[in-house]
């Protein structure tokens, strides 16, 4: 008979996600401290095949999934968030671009295998906010040769991600551009990117740095194809 994982594992696992946490390995060894120190303090521990409190790593991988998915739909209010683009948009200064947030389809991403759990769209359309100012596209047009994407989701709290487009001035770096997506994917990165392209048709970046993430990679290589796709470095 298959156990359940324990009810307080898996909230410790849910909590853990909410605080940043999104590599699987990662989560297999603080639950494994937070069963032997706080659930078991004190008592004898049971195998390690004794799933209850101690999870396969596809147990693991189902609720922290489930987690970041729940967070997503707590997160992402449809109707304040078209109020904010209908009033931002009616403002001389600003491009919006606006995608709808779309249900995902409750399958868990990736394999097991992989060790980070991310928010893939196969191949669905999700949600997809793409912001820039006037004198944003000044400064993409001036300094846009070499250009930084920042994904600050990564080291905050926000459910779903958001990355900056920066470039460095004469002063310092500035951001020149902020993109949501719902997903993580190298298409919904592409799709915000693409946007970005489409509104400074002049701009022809020649270096990027990203993350060491395989999204990002994938998706400057699909946008910028011919600009900038052999000149990606990592941080």
């Amino acid at each position: 008979m298959k156990l359940l994982v324990h009810p307080s594992l898996k909230s410790f696992i849910r909590q853990q996600v909410k605080d940043g946490v999104r590599s699987v390995t990662e989560m297999q060894q603080r639950s494994k401290s937070f069963v032997k120190t706080q659930l078991l303090a004190g008592d004898s521990l049971p195998t390690r095949f004794n799933r209850r409190y101690f999870p396969t790593r596809r147990d693991i991988v189902n609720i922290m999934y489930a987690a970041r998915l729940a967070d997503l739909r707590s997160t992402v209010d449809q109707e304040n968030l078209f109020a904010k683009v209908v009033e931002w948009s009616s403002e001389q200064d600003n491009h919006i671009y606006f995608r709808s947030y779309a249900e995902p389809d409750g399958r868990t991403s990736g394999d097991a295998e992989d060790d980070d759990v991310l928010m893939q769209s196969g191949g669905q359309s999700g949600l997809l906010l793409v912001h820039q100012t006037s004198w944003q596209q000044r400064l993409l047009q001036r300094y846009g040769g070499m250009c930084l994407l920042d994904a600050t989701y990564k080291t905050t709290h926000y459910a779903v991600p958001l990355f900056f487009l920066c470039v460095r001035t004469n002063v310092d770096y500035a951001v020149v551009a902020t993109l949501v997506t719902q997903y993580e994917d190298g298409g919904s990165i592409a799709d915000a990117l693409q946007v970005v392209a489409d509104w400074n048709p002049l701009w022809t970046p020649r270096d990027f740095m990203v993350d060491l993430c395989k999204p990002e990679i994938t998706a400057l290589e699909h946008v910028f194809t011919g600009d900038c796709s052999d000149s990606v470095s990592t941080l």
